[in-house]
């Protein structure tokens, strides 16, 4: 059994709302109840393992 990082659950949980909101970062920002720049930088990196 190999469990998730902390920052993975995370980035599959954002990519997961990016998705449902149809990849518009506006939208899946105001879901995740964050600014839209900050999830930018993070849709901009790569995932964590």
């Amino acid at each position: 059994e190999n469990p998730m990082s902390a920052d993975r659950v995370r980035w599959e949980h954002i990519l997961r709302v990016y998705e449902l909101c149809d990849r518009n970062v506006s939208e899946t920002a105001r879901r995740l109840n964050m600014h839209r720049r900050t999830l930018q930088r993070i849709l901009a990196k790569r995932a964590p393992r």
